[in-house]
């Protein structure tokens, strides 16, 4: 028996004794979270090691997505893995995240009312690309560029894991419950075996969250006067300090992701060889534009003839030339070009 799993069983025999015994509750919250922490890491260090393989590896993993009333996105393939740590006073997560992407396009005839315009904007929020491939009659064309999300957050007093999957199987968010007693090797693989598309049994352990609230709204069970207890606080902090604090942003430009840290100053993109992140486009300036870090935020500063356009995800885009611009979310970034359907240097952005 090794070390952790000598300790796993103290500390499983403690809490035992402390719900037989109904006393210091504060003893038995200290190690139902431990017992989460370790369990994060666990997924942590599984994760770890899946995406730097499947980066290196590039396999080929397509899949086909149904929108409702319109049709189906064909050969969707996996692209970009990233893995996320995030930190506040009472919660951790690790997600997982990657992008769904095609060069087909999805042409379908629309009609032109308010309800098709709202269902449009609806889906644009969901990373979709659409632009008009004729008036007479009205058609779009719907391509993929879809941000898939794989969270998993702590539930420190039900010692359990929230589980968040978003746009993985369908374009939703879809909320499960993980206890951590069953987070074993076999359930890791299977969850791998997930991401690949085969077949598995990950979603068999998982409880759906009927509650259905957006998990970073949840509130850990606050004392009588609405606060979180000092001693819970103490207790939590205590456990933290496997996970990294930074801000980060991630860029992802063809097959290329480049992941950026709040230390980071004066990142330059632009045509030129020497740029930290080359974007062969002849509208691109040879220094198009810069990002720095500042005051909590990722600035972009734009420094080129034909200007930088910026767009979140389901948001405006912004035009800016000789100008700065903070960013915020993710969305894409567009050197010299409007951020449309077929511009092929088109660069994603997640701030995380």
């Amino acid at each position: 028996m090794d070390i952790l799993e000598e300790y796993k069983k103290l500390a499983d025999r403690k809490r035992q004794d402390l719900e037989q015994s109904g006393q210091d509750q504060s003893g038995l919250h200290t190690v139902r979270s431990l017992q989460v922490i370790a369990s994060l890491q666990t997924i942590h260090n599984y994760l770890h090691d899946f995406v730097e393989l499947l980066n290196f590896v590039n396999s080929d993993i397509k899949t086909n997505l149904t929108i409702d009333g319109m049709g189906t996105l064909e050969d969707l393939q996996h692209l970009d893995y990233r893995l996320i740590n995030e930190s506040s006073i009472n919660k951790e997560s690790i997600s997982l995240l990657f992008s769904m992407k095609n060069d087909s396009q999805l042409e379908i005839e629309i009609d032109d009312t308010i309800e098709t315009k709202e269902r449009m904007e609806e889906l644009k929020t969901l990373g979709l690309l659409i632009n008009y491939t004729s008036k007479t009659p009205p058609k779009i064309g719907i391509q993929g560029h879809i941000p898939v999300r794989i969270e998993f957050e702590s539930d420190f007093e039900e010692s359990s894991i929230h589980i968040s999957i978003e746009n993985f199987s369908r374009l939703a968010k879809e909320h499960y419950v993980l206890n951590v007693d069953n987070i074993t090797d076999d359930l890791l693989n299977d969850f791998g075996q997930f991401i690949l598309r085969r077949e598995n049994n990950f979603m068999d352990v998982l409880i759906e969250d009927s509650h259905g609230i957006s998990l970073i709204q949840r509130q850990h069970n606050p004392n009588e006067e609405g606060n979180t207890s000092r001693t819970e606080e103490m207790d939590i902090s205590r456990l933290r300090s496997i996970f990294n604090r930074e801000h980060r942003l991630y860029l992802t430009y063809h097959n290329d992701i480049k992941d950026l840290g709040s230390r980071t100053h004066g990142y330059i993109l632009g045509r030129a060889k020497d740029c930290d992140l080359m974007v062969k486009s002849d509208l691109s300036s040879r220094h198009h534009a810069q990002l720095v870090y500042r005051k909590g935020k990722f600035v972009l500063i734009d420094q080129s003839t034909n200007g930088t356009f910026v767009k979140t995800q389901g948001g405006k885009e912004v035009y800016v030339q000789g100008e700065e611009t903070p960013l915020s979310g993710s969305g894409f970034i567009s050197l010299g070009k409007a951020v449309t359907v077929d511009n092929e240097h088109l660069i994603y952005y997640s701030c995380q």
